[in-house]
């Protein structure tokens, strides 16, 4: 309880709302592949590397962006296996179509749809990947979008989480000040909307289990979390 209390207490509280997040990414997908994603491209990686993802695996990726990373889940799957995108923002979905067919692959659904409400059945998928998405969600809808992907994951499913963070959760980061000091409707076209975050604890208040988090630092401190669906 107390590690609990540690990661969740010191997460600067979201000040983006959903139709200011989706404005926003859709005016960032005309650049997010050339400005932001090389940014994130190490940590994304890494987690995917850390994904361990099998040819057979179902998987489901929330928050695709332009689309670089589901190209690297495909490349990890069976070419008879379909993989599913998830995005908020229908012109990310428009450019990650694109990346996809660009790199000659057909076995891919993308659908427009909220980590807060996933369009799936029950235990669907073996894995399911996000980074920076998490990180633009309020406390309390984080813990709903985790639910949402712990009820998605077949059983012993793994959840593998990218999120902006920081190793001290005791100090307060730059991006910290400026995201409280900036206008809110500035955030999301400004920052993304991201602020560091701390998953490890919401993810065992949201039923999962095995929790891991890996911190890399740099220009974009990030946190990698993998945790396991838990049986029901």
């Amino acid at each position: 309880m107390t590690d609990q209390v540690i990661e969740t207490a010191p997460i600067v509280e979201s000040v983006s709302k959903t139709r200011e997040i989706r404005r926003a990414y859709d005016l960032w997908s005309y650049i997010y592949g050339e400005v932001a994603a090389p940014l994130e491209h190490g940590p994304r990686k890494l987690a995917l590397e850390r994904a361990s993802i099998r040819p057979y695996e179902k998987v489901l990726e929330v928050g695709i962006g332009p689309g670089q990373i589901l190209v690297e889940i495909l490349k990890r799957v069976d070419r008879t296996n379909r993989v599913y995108g998830v995005d908020l923002s229908w012109k990310m979905l428009v450019k990650s179509q694109q990346c996809i067919h660009r790199a000659g692959y057909s076995n891919a659904s993308l659908l427009e749809a909220d980590a807060r409400r996933l369009p799936f059945a029950d235990q669907v998928f073996d894995v399911v990947y996000s980074s920076y998405v998490l990180d633009i969600l309020s406390v309390e809808d984080i813990l709903i979008a985790l639910k949402e992907f712990r009820r998605v994951l077949k059983v012993n499913g793994r959840a593998v989480l990218v999120n902006l963070s920081k190793q001290n959760p005791q100090r307060h980061m730059f991006v910290e000040y400026l995201y409280r000091w900036m206008p809110a409707s500035w955030v999301p076209y400004i920052l993304g909307g991201c602020r560091p975050v701390f998953l490890k604890g919401l993810s065992r208040e949201a039923g999962f289990s095995g929790v891991e988090r890996e911190f890399m630092g740099g220009l974009m401190s990030s946190e990698i979390v993998i945790a396991r669906a838990s049986s029901r």
